[in-house]
Order: C-alpha cells, then structure tokens, then sequence
C-alpha cells in the first residue's frame, strides 16, 4: 500500500491542487501520480482512483490547451507553472513532503506526469492513453491495498493503510490540506462499496 499512499492529490483524476473547498469525496479519493518523480516526492490521501463518474474528458481537456486532442509537454509545463502559482502550503505542512512537492519545477513535475501518461514514449498524450493510465493504476493499487491476496479490498485493509499514512503525515498537516484518516475508513469503504457486501472487489475499486 506504500506507493498507493504516495499519489499526487488529485481532482477529477487530473494532478491539480485541493482548492480551498474541495468536496469530501475529492479529499480521499486519488489519482496515480507520474512513477519517476512523485513516487518519492508526494503525498496523498488514500487509495486509487479519481471521485465516482470521473470526467476523464474533462480533465484531459484542461490540459489540452490548443484543444488538438493531444497532451504535449509544453502543455503539462504551462499547467504545472499555474498549479504552483496557486499553491497554498500551510504553516502546518511546512518541511513535509506536502511543501517538498510544490518547491519543484514546472518541469520536472511536467516531466514526470508525461512519463506517468504517455505509454508509448513519443512525447504526447492522446485521451487513450490518459485514461489508460489511471485505469493501470487503480488496478495496481488494489493489488496493494489487498495484502491478504483475497481478491477484495477490506475495512481492515483501508484502516491499515490510513495507520501506515497517518504515521508518516502529522495531525495538523493533514487536517490543513484535507486529508482523510482511518476514521474515515468506514465512510470511504462505504462509498466504494458499491454492491454492498462489505468488501470492495476490483471492479468496485477501479470504477470509483
């Protein structure tokens, strides 16, 4: 579950910043965060995914800004550079991971999202492949987040994954950005859960 709790905070599946009122469901919900960089650098706060009935098209639309159907580099770079203008790191999170995010590069974090995106390494990303990649990495998170190898992802699981979280991010900071805790795990499970067996199979957990 480790790298599942390292996921860049995401709205709508898209890496953008929580704004000030993110609604509940967006504060615990993740998408998958570009492997190279992020996976030492950010932090977030749960399992995989994006909120339910994510707008893939809308998201990839507000980073294809010439609206040519294609992600190039230079779009997620002029991205990058507005989401770190509008960063808001609190007191709290100060000399956490949280501000470590935030202090690099347009660049670099324009580079490794390209890696996280573009599946075929020709330096754009199609609609295809931006969907696709959230997609692998749901189903990659609950492979991790399943760590009796059962097949479902259970309350027991997502508590020791908030544990394991809560561990590494403290009180303050996390209730600065938003970020849920495993007293949480019996609401989120809820919401995943959407069969209603008390368990939370592949399929629920990609759909969300």
């Amino acid at each position: 579950m480790s790298a599942a709790l390292r996921r860049l905070i995401a709205e709508d599946a898209v890496p953008h910043l929580l704004s000030n009122e993110v609604p509940m469901w967006r504060k615990f919900i993740i998408a998958g965060a570009p492997a190279a960089i992020t996976a030492s650098v950010f932090i977030a706060v749960s399992l995989a995914g994006a909120a339910a009935n994510t707008d893939f098209k809308g998201g990839f639309r507000s980073l294809d800004a010439n609206r040519d159907g294609i992600v190039d580099h230079a779009e997620l770079v002029a991205d990058m550079t507005h989401q770190i203008s509008q960063a808001d790191v609190p007191p709290e999170c100060e000399g956490t991971q949280w501000e470590e995010r935030w202090s690099a590069t347009p660049e670099k974090l324009a580079d490794g999202h390209m890696e996280f995106y573009d599946a075929n390494g020709d330096g754009e990303v199609t609609l295809k492949e931006y969907i696709a990649s959230y997609e692998r990495q749901r189903a990659s998170d609950f492979v991790e987040a399943d760590t009796d190898d059962s097949g479902f992802v259970t309350l027991d699981e997502l508590e020791a994954a908030y544990r394991l979280d809560e561990a590494k991010v403290s009180a303050e900071c996390r209730a600065a950005i938003g970020m849920q805790s495993a007293a949480k795990a019996p609401e989120i499970m809820a919401f995943l859960d959407a069969d209603g067996d008390g368990r939370v199979s592949l399929r629920e957990f990609v759909d969300h």
